[in-house]
């Protein structure tokens, strides 16, 4: 497995954990720079997005763009995140528990499709945290991720246009749901996915992050 690097200041790690315990979230700003993201950003210039349309085994939440798992670019944004050291400094900002693996894809919102998921929770598949990852450098409008209690109606966060590199970290509950709101102009690019606790981390490696 190649090295990789994930860009989390050791310094702001309880100013993050604040954050999290007071909202279930957290803003990292730059949590991907330089060769890293840009090697990303350079590959999804040529990749291939298709409809894909979100459910929750019985309806039909949404819809967006997403590039199919088997695309290179898919594997290195899989390895970049399986990384222990990146586990452990999550779990020490959320406290979530052990973290084994991560799994993801890659969305692409475009304006004037209807491009938007409706509220849901995510929870399953062992599945402990969120992530969304600007993996894209276009302006857009509307594409809002927000964040609510499950049994109120107010927006416990909301984060609209992000820069490449910025993430959001946010926790997996029955009690918490989330949405993308309609993407009005533009194009978003994100990278999507959950921290999970099982497999643990050596099993996942060797199912999963075999190099092509």
């Amino acid at each position: 497995m190649i090295a990789t690097k994930t860009f989390i200041d050791n310094t702001s790690i309880e100013k993050y954990r604040d954050e999290f315990e007071s909202t279930h979230c957290v803003f990292i700003p730059g949590f991907l720079s330089g060769n890293t993201l840009e090697n990303i950003l350079r590959k999804l210039q040529t990749a291939t997005f298709q409809t894909k349309f979100e459910t929750d085994n019985t309806n039909k939440l949404g819809k967006v763009l997403f590039i199919p798992l088997s695309d290179p670019v898919v594997f290195t944004f899989w390895l970049l995140l399986n990384n222990p050291e990146l586990f452990s400094m999550l779990q020490e900002i959320t406290q979530c528990g052990h973290i084994g693996n991560f799994v993801g894809r890659i969305h692409r919102s475009e304006g004037g499709e209807d491009h938007s998921i409706e509220w849901h929770s995510d929870n399953t598949d062992n599945r402990l945290l969120a992530i969304t990852l600007c993996l894209g450098t276009d302006d857009y409008t509307g594409g809002k991720l927000q964040i609510k209690s499950k049994d109120d109606e107010n927006i416990i966060r909301e984060f609209g246009q992000l820069t490449a590199g910025d993430a959001i970290i946010f926790k997996i509950s029955p009690h918490l749901k989330h949405r993308l709101t309609n993407l009005e102009t533009g194009r978003r690019t994100v990278g999507i996915g959950w921290f999970r606790s099982e497999p643990d981390f050596d099993t996942f490696a060797a199912m999963h992050l075999k190099p092509f």
